[in-house]
């Protein structure tokens, strides 16, 4: 009876796993999760800019005068040339419709973009700053990460197995079995989330593109680096 029970428990489980290698006898299936959060100690952070212009040699030559210009000034920052990056030009004439179908010109667009990597993030707001001040249409995107992300996703990982044993051992549990060895293990997916929470105090300030002080509280930075791995444990007999 108690088997039957098993085998009836287990078996949305096991059709999720269609195709994945599964013991013979009674068994069941967990997910394990596992997140760690920390401080980041770097951003990268890219530089949009766009010019448009009648022609198509003013737009670039105004795009590079842009580029240059923050090129320029990032000696200024604690940034590696290794940790720049400049992307190639992207010129193209912008061309809408009227109503009757016919194609209307805005004039030639100019893109490119910077990417680079600051290791100081008590003068990222500085950065940002600047980087408009030099001329970027907008900042296209700042991504937090540490130094130590290695071992923080070790860390995330081994709790991610601790859960999924714990989860093994309750379920079992509550139907009078117990878990047996693990059968096969899979590592569903790595994921680094990022962003604000609110802190007591920080020294960082808000990321803005005024350039202004965030007043009372500030901002602080978090990542926290996911682990989802996928056990399945045989049942003791």
């Amino acid at each position: 009876m108690r088997t039957t029970l098993l085998a009836l428990l287990f078996l949305v489980p096991t059709l999720a796993l269609a195709g994945t290698p599964l013991p013979d006898g009674p068994h069941l299936v967990v997910t394990g999760e596992g997140k760690v959060s920390a401080k980041p100690d770097s951003a990268r952070i890219r530089f949009d800019f766009s010019r448009r212009a009648s022609r198509p040699l003013p737009a670039k030559q105004q795009v590079d005068a842009a580029v240059n210009a923050l090129l320029d000034g990032l000696h200024g920052f604690p940034i590696k040339a290794d940790d720049v990056r400049a992307s190639d030009l992207s010129a193209s004439e912008d061309i809408d419709y009227n109503d009757d179908g016919k194609p209307v010109s805005n004039g030639f667009l100019a893109e490119r973009n910077v990417t680079v990597v600051l290791n100081d993030l008590t003068r990222l707001n500085e950065l940002l700053d600047f980087g408009l001040d030099a001329g970027a249409s907008g900042i296209g995107n700042v991504e937090f990460a540490s130094s130590h992300a290695k071992a923080l996703r070790d860390d995330a990982k081994r709790k991610a197995v601790d859960d999924a044993r714990l989860r093994a051992g309750e379920l079992a549990t509550s139907f009078n079995a117990q878990i047996g060895p693990v059968y096969s293990i899979n590592s569903l997916s790595a994921k680094l989330q990022e962003g604000y929470r609110y802190g007591e105090s920080t020294t960082l300030d808000s990321i803005t593109v005024t350039g202004t002080r965030a007043q009372g509280r500030y901002l602080q930075p978090e990542v926290e680096y996911r682990e989802s791995i996928q056990a399945v444990f045989e049942l003791k007999r």
